[in-house]
Order: structure tokens, then sequence, then C-alpha cells
């Protein structure tokens, strides 16, 4: 008998948890599929910026409300190599500007979009958009420093992302994504001409009445190819012959200058 309620104790005890796991479970399961029209991007003398095609489709299952596949929202956040970077302000001392106060943030996406077929504002909740850091106020960039004052973070960190809005190296689209159908849906990614070389990711966040119903991530790199590859090579791997490369150049190139405007 002892057995035998032992074995019924275990019986109802994964019964239950299997009741809560199942019951933990989201009433849906959207699969989102997405695919990028070239996972390499090459950049060369004559590069001056490109666009990569993004497109995809959200797939609802049969637990789906009726209905409910017909309120996708989709938002794609694209974002670059993580770089440290120095924010500095200049003032003007006697006349020349000079650069003054500095702030340095780590992990900073070098290249950062959110591309979306309406504001994110309008799609999720501020809680849900500072929690997958969509949208440029709700991108984390922190100070490398951490004791450093929060009106200077704050005005440091504008003074960034402005920056780098100039650039076209950060951006932010309400109206990127075309909905071609309630479910199908494609964006441009825009890549400007001075873009850092590395991995890049793309993630789509599927919404449905401003619930993250469905996520998936795409990769593409960014790699110098031809002569300016194989200069960056020669820096990287060997910077003594770079060097003395670099030198015999100047040294050829003020020659020829010499022996072209040379006065009789």
């Amino acid at each position: 008998m002892s057995a035998l309620r032992d074995h019924l104790a275990r019986l109802a005890a994964v019964a239950l948890l299997t009741g809560t796991v199942a019951f933990a479970q989201p009433a849906t399961a959207e699969t989102v599929v997405a695919r990028l029209s070239d996972t390499r991007v090459e950049i060369r003398s004559n590069f001056v910026g490109t666009e990569l095609l993004l497109f995809g489709l959200v797939e609802p299952d049969e637990t789906t409300p009726e209905g409910l596949a017909d309120s996708y929202d989709v938002v794609v956040v694209v974002r670059g190599p993580a770089l440290d970077m120095v924010t500095r302000r200049r003032d003007r001392v006697a006349g020349i500007w000079v650069n003054r106060e500095s702030v340095a943030f780590e992990d900073v996406p070098s290249f950062y979009a959110t591309l979306s077929n309406r504001p994110v504002h309008e799609i999720a909740p501020a809680e849900t958009l500072e929690r997958h850091q969509i949208g440029l106020g709700d991108l984390r960039l922190q100070p490398a420093e951490p004791d450093t004052a929060e009106a200077q973070r704050i005005a440091f960190r504008e003074a960034l992302i402005r920056s780098k809005k100039n650039r076209h190296l950060y951006m932010e689209d309400g109206g990127a994504v075309s909905m071609m159908t309630p479910a199908l849906f494609s964006t441009r990614i825009p890549l400007p001409a001075h873009i850092t070389t590395g991995s890049y990711s793309a993630r789509i966040l599927v919404f449905s009445d401003g619930t993250l119903v469905a996520t998936e991530r795409e990769s593409f790199w960014v790699a110098k190819s031809g002569f300016e590859a194989r200069v960056f090579n020669l820096a990287e791997r060997r910077p003594f012959l770079y060097g003395l490369g670099a030198v015999a150049v100047a040294l050829f190139a003020g020659w020829f200058a010499g022996v072209i405007f040379r006065r009789d």
C-alpha cells in the first residue's frame, strides 16, 4: 500500500506540473520566417552605400483566434558591431574651438535602425519598447564611468545620437515596413558608405494588439574587398611593413611632385 501511495503521489505531481506548464504557455504560437536579399556586403573603393531587402511571413497556427492574424505589426531592429566611443564638447577659447568635457560610452552600436510599419509608440507599450530597446529613445548607452552625473550623461548621449543621425548611422522610420498582406511584409535596410565592418543583426519582432507574439533574427556581414581589403589586412597583421610602405609612398609622392613642378 505504501508503494502504491508513493506511485500515485508521483503521478499527481507530474500531472500538476504538466498542467502548470501548459497553462503558462501563450494562447497563440505564431512563427515568423524572414530572409535577407544578401548576407554579405562588400566594401570596395567605389562603395557609396547600399540597401538590403528584408522580407518575411508571419505564420499563425491553429490555436490563433480568428481575426487576430489581421492585426499584426512588424518592427525590425538592426544593430551593427559594438564599439567604445567618446563624445566631446567643444568650446570657443580665445577665438579657437577646443575640446573640453567628454564622456566615454561602452558597447555603442556602430549602426542602429528601427524600421516599422507605423510609429513604434503606437505598436507596443512603453515598458515593452524599453525592455527590447526599440527606438532611439530606448537605446541603452551606458557611460564607462558609473559615477557620471545624470544630466551630463543625458546631454552627451543626445549629442552622440545626433552625431550618428547626421551621418545616417542611426535612424528610426515608422513607415519603412510594408505590409503587403496582413501577414506578408518587407522593408529595405539602408547602409551608408561609411559603415563599420563586422557582423550585423536584424531582429524581427511581430506584435498583435501590443503583445509580442513572435521574433526572428537574421544576420549579415560587412567586409572590405579588393585592394582596400589587402591594405587593411596588411595594416592589421603586419603593421611594420605597412608603415614602411606608407613612408615609401609619401617619399615617392613628394619626389614626383617636385619633378613635375620643378622650375628651370
